[in-house]
């Protein structure tokens, strides 16, 4: 009876017969409450370490792959520039081969030397034409056949980034 009036009044006993304000129930779900609020803070700062370590890699493996990046432009500016050399050097033998042949055709025709030895070896201008001809078979068989360095068989656009 005398716990009727004081639970009308708010107030109660506890399990060691102690007066309270708050219901028994109440205190006993504000402490799980308060339990479950501690777990979650926990959780959450697990989470927190977890992406913070996750964000860390992710910049790592961004900075990896800028630096690959750099590398591959890196080496298509090489292979072009590679590739611009060989293309140079090729003008300059094919102008090489044109010189020589014109200074061989030349050397046929206006050299007396050579006029003699074709004479003494009974070469007619037929065979002459032949010989010329042959000259240029040998000048595009050396140009084709040129070893050229292993890098120039790749085309630089294979290598585009």
């Amino acid at each position: 009876m005398a716990k009727d009036i004081l639970g009308e009044a708010g107030l109660h006993f506890d399990e060691l017969n102690k007066l309270r304000v708050l219901d028994p129930e109440v205190t006993q779900q504000t402490i799980e409450l308060k339990e479950e609020c501690k777990d979650f803070v926990d959780k959450i700062g697990q989470f927190q370490k977890i992406v913070g370590g996750l964000i860390e890699l992710v910049d790592q493996l961004a900075k990896e792959a800028e630096n690959e990046k750099m590398k591959a432009i890196g080496a298509r500016n090489l292979l072009k520039s590679i590739a611009k050399q060989r293309e140079a050097q090729q003008q300059q033998l094919q102008a090489l081969i044109a010189e020589k042949k014109m200074q061989l055709e030349s050397d046929l025709t206006n050299d007396p030397s050579c006029e003699t030895v074709c004479k003494e070896h009974s070469i007619s201008e037929g065979k002459k034409t032949n010989l010329r001809g042959r000259v240029s078979d040998i000048s595009a068989h050396l140009l084709a056949n040129t070893q050229w360095p292993w890098w120039s068989r790749f085309s630089p656009l294979a290598f585009s980034v």
